[in-house]
């Protein structure tokens, strides 16, 4: 048996493997002892210099390792010296200036980034989507990516359109969108969006929020498609396990804040002060075993816990967002992330601390991309196990005399 071992980042790869495909160096290879393996034995091909790739324009980006110009594959490898400079998608950022950012990222455990985003600005308005591409399916980036791009372009579309956020191109980011999970949608996207509810304090007139919560439960439905369609298109492997993703989206008008989300990526809410208020619940084991009179203690001590029961994909079966809306009577934050952030977080008292910490320096409020960053950082130190993306929107009542007391927040509902 050949041990395989990067004496640069320390991974274990399969014997035989001469370059490590964490970061692209070349791999020593030892005998373990008691095997009797034989050293390699190099075999001449036949002599004559190596043949390069045919020359051609390279469309890729520069190497950092060996400056090859436009050598940098699609994959993230060098084609000159082999060594990773990384993917497009390992560290994405979208910055909306003071209406909100984000930021996807790789980790520091995982190899590729399965999460993705979708950021969409305007006056007082912004369209957030986070998606967390399930690991045990095929292509669960190519899921997230497609179910964020479909439920930011349908988000936008719907509700006044708004300008894209400007990508900062971070770690060589090529856009603002990552992995999603995949689900089977049931008719068409709008056909089990319920009708939002009459307020009789608003005039007759549907509540807003509601009003903009039916609106983001399309934008999943048509995520949830999105994801579905792969299964046709492209690998054959899809269909043996079908790409699949979560999601959490939210959609805000002013003080008005609708979302909705399929899984367990989450959205909080986070004032001044106080604990973070958790606006989802989760669609894992965990929770379902709790609600069923599980002690909430062994439940999430289960290996089983953090399994998920709803996602976008082809095998998800009818897609049935659950939706929540409220409007903010005092300034705070909406928070929308994946589960490498909130694992890190799970007590709401921590989770607000950590993101107030983010927001603020000692000389007065960071912005919010930085905010974002500083978020990801602190995962990243705390063990990066997981992919990270995290997307920050302030939220301000339309006048002060409002400014009093918590947010009133309807209680999550489904659809």
């Amino acid at each position: 048996m050949i041990l395989t071992e990067c004496d640069s980042c320390a991974e274990g790869r399969a014997s035989g493997a001469a370059f490590c495909e964490a970061c692209g160096r070349p791999l020593t290879e030892t005998a373990a002892v008691g095997d009797g393996a034989e050293p390699p034995n190099d075999k001449d091909d036949g002599g004559g210099t190596p043949v390069s790739p045919a020359a051609g324009p390279r469309r890729g980006r520069d190497c950092p390792h060996c400056a090859a110009a436009g050598a940098v594959d699609a994959d993230g490898y060098c084609e000159e010296c082999g060594l990773l400079a990384g993917r497009p998608r390992d560290h994405v950022e979208a910055d909306g200036d003071t209406v909100a950012a984000a930021v996807s990222d790789r980790g520091r455990r995982h190899h590729r980034n399965e999460d993705a985003m979708w950021l969409a600005v305007g006056v007082e308005a912004a369209d957030v989507v986070v998606c967390d591409g399930v690991s045990s399916s095929f292509d669960p980036d190519v899921a997230s990516e497609a179910a964020a791009r479909a439920a930011g372009d349908l988000l936008a579309r719907a509700q006044h359109p708004l300008e894209p956020a400007q990508v900062a191109e971070a770690a060589d980011a090529a856009g603002a969108t990552g992995p999603v999970e995949s689900v089977a949608a049931a008719g068409p996207a709008d056909d089990d969006v319920p009708r939002a509810a009459i307020d009789p304090e608003a005039g007759g007139e549907p509540d807003p929020g509601m009003a903009i919560a039916e609106i983001v439960a399309t934008a999943i439905q048509e995520a949830g498609q999105a994801v579905a369609a792969l299964v046709g298109n492209g690998d054959p492997r899809r269909a043996a396990s079908n790409p699949a993703c979560t999601i959490v989206a939210a959609a805000v008008r002013g003080p008005h804040v609708g979302f909705g989300w399929v899984g367990d990526s989450r959205a909080y809410w986070v004032t001044a002060g106080g604990p973070a208020q958790q606006l989802t619940e989760d669609d894992s084991w965990a929770r379902h075993v709790i609600a069923m009179g599980a002690d909430p203690r062994v439940a999430m001590n289960d290996p089983k816990a953090h399994a998920i029961t709803a996602w976008l994909g082809a095998d998800a079966g009818p897609i049935l967002p659950h939706l929540g809306a409220f409007t903010a009577q005092t300034p705070g934050h909406l928070v929308l992330c994946s589960d490498g952030l909130w694992n890190y977080l799970t007590d709401p008292a921590d989770f607000g601390d950590a993101v107030r910490s983010a927001l603020t320096l000692a000389t007065g409020p960071r912005p919010l991309l930085e905010a974002a960053r500083a978020l990801v950082a602190y995962a990243n130190s705390a063990g990066g196990a997981d992919n990270i993306t995290v997307a920050i929107v302030p939220v301000v009542p339309r006048s002060t005399a409002d400014a009093e007391g918590d947010a009133d927040i309807t209680e999550p509902s489904e659809a």
